[in-house]
């Protein structure tokens, strides 16, 4: 969690600099290039990740064919994928010439960030097997390090659009050999192929493979459907707080996999009672992050896009209000999601995915050209929601389970504490600074506001749990003595 927090504010910190030095048009192709690559990147995974975490229940020694067999199968696979999209790029551009010779090079490029991404999410794996994810934490905050110190030094030496996107391979790559050699304490991974283990594994993920190619429809789509309607200035504005959701949607897969093993095993064992309570708790703790993010961000969102935009900020604010609660639907759906394989209900969920696509897609072309940015905000708000009540109702079923709403309900009213308690907040301060006849700029109240009321509003939230007896200290004090 602590790495997290850490990489979430210098992601933050290095999507400001970009968007400042690339400037609403250039963050506009940038934006494009990495939804572009997104959706290869995307096809590439076979759902492989998901079988191999949940495989790992089962797995004990240092080395496992099964592990070497999925590692050199996503390698395979991400070079295919990953060498296709400039092709596919340079035959888009035929029709539509926004696509030009720099962004065909920045897809080439960018390849490589999301082929390291890819290899490090199974090597993550490894880490969460054993729950030591020290190594995963050090190994994403020293690569957002490297990410901001290369971005500033692109910025310094005042070069354009490939030189930002070579700071992304750049510190995808450290990041991953940092967990690739950390986790050989744990498993060696050779290259290696095995076709049984082969045909075993993708016998049981092809589903899923499917459902993710549906899934890209509605989680890239509006970026790429954009791209073919407006202009890069547009996609720029929507592109600035769609990158906040990005940072944040990396919380809850982070939590899922390292719960899902466990889930996994309890389902696998048939010990309901067990897979009912850590159900539960997953689906608490992960509602009490996402429902204050709703809160915080309804409030704070002018500053927060003033501190990434500046001036373009007002753009986009509306956008951020609106695509926050897609991110908290995420935050449920990817458990969901999830679980859905741990109980072997993947083939079932492919026709979730596929009606959610569908409907998306259909949604996209139909809302873009009238509603812009805006519409294309709410259409991908349905398509979370709609897939996290698909999944959740699948699981409910099968594992003939109940979701307890005690707790859940309890943090929507601490939300909602928090929510009126910081807008009074605010406007306190706003009444001060022109009481006093102090005069800042937009970005120095923007930074002053989110360092006061952020902390604050955490402060406000958990008082606000434990007044309602969501949590209770003692859940606290087990927590903290956990090794």
């Amino acid at each position: 969690m602590v790495g997290k927090i850490a990489g979430t504010v210098l992601s933050l910190v290095v999507a400001s600099l970009v968007y400042r030095h690339l400037h609403d048009t250039g963050f506009g192709q940038y934006t494009t290039i990495l939804s572009f690559l997104q959706i290869f990147g995307i096809l590439m995974d076979l759902g492989l990740y998901v079988i191999l975490v949940k495989r790992m229940a089962n797995i004990d020694g240092r080395e496992s064919i099964v592990v070497d067999t999925i590692f050199t199968v996503r390698l395979i696979s991400g070079i295919i994928f990953l060498a296709a999209a400039p092709l596919g790029a340079w035959l888009i551009s035929f029709r539509h010439p926004q696509y030009s010779g720099e962004m065909i090079s920045g897809i080439a490029l960018t390849s490589l960030f999301f082929l390291f991404i890819s290899l490090n999410q199974l090597i993550a794996a490894i880490f969460q097997k054993f729950l030591r994810t020290s190594w995963i934490a050090i190994a994403e905050f020293v690569g957002k390090i490297v990410l901001c110190a290369a971005t500033v030094a692109v910025i310094w030496l005042h070069l354009g659009l490939l030189a930002i996107l070579f700071t992304l391979v750049l510190s995808s790559a450290t990041n991953f050999f940092i967990n690739f050699f950390a986790s050989r304490k744990y498993f060696s991974i050779h290259f290696r192929f095995d076709r049984a283990v082969c045909r075993s594994v993708l016998t049981e993920a092809w589903p899923i493979a499917l459902s993710i190619a549906f899934g890209l429809i509605y989680f890239k789509g509006d970026v790429v459907v954009l791209s073919f309607y407006k202009t890069s200035q547009e996609i720029g504005w929507y592109g600035a707080p769609y990158k906040i959701l990005e940072v944040l949607v990396s919380l809850p897969a982070m939590f899922t996999g390292l719960a899902l093993p466990i889930l996994a095993g309890a389902w696998q064992q048939q010990d309901k009672m067990r897979f009912q309570e850590l159900f539960q708790k997953s689906f608490d703790a992960l509602a009490m992050i996402a429902l204050p993010m709703i809160a915080g961000t309804w409030v704070l969102a002018p500053m927060m896009m003033t501190i990434i935009q500046g001036d373009d900020g007002v753009h986009s604010e509306h956008i951020l209000r609106i695509l926050i609660i897609a991110t908290a639907a995420i935050f449920i759906g990817t458990l969901t999601g999830y679980i859905v394989v741990a109980v072997n209900r993947q083939r079932a969920m492919v026709w979730g995915y596929f009606f959610i696509a569908l409907t998306s897609l259909l949604g996209y072309m139909v809302v873009i050209p009238r509603f812009s940015i805006t519409g294309a905000a709410w259409v991908t708000v349905y398509s979370e929601v709609a897939m996290m009540l698909i999944s959740l109702t699948l699981i409910l079923r099968t594992a003939h389970i109940n979701v307890g709403l005690n707790r859940f309900i309890k943090s929507i009213v601490s939300a909602a504490v928090m929510y009126i308690v910081l807008g009074l907040l605010l406007r306190a301060l706003q009444y001060f600074l022109n009481n006093r006849h102090i005069t800042l700029s937009h970005f120095t109240f923007a930074f002053i506001a989110l360092a006061l009321l952020v902390p604050l509003g955490g402060i406000i939230y958990l008082a606000a749990l434990f007044l309602t007896r969501a949590i209770r200290p003692q859940e606290l004090r087990s927590l903290v003595r956990i090794k």
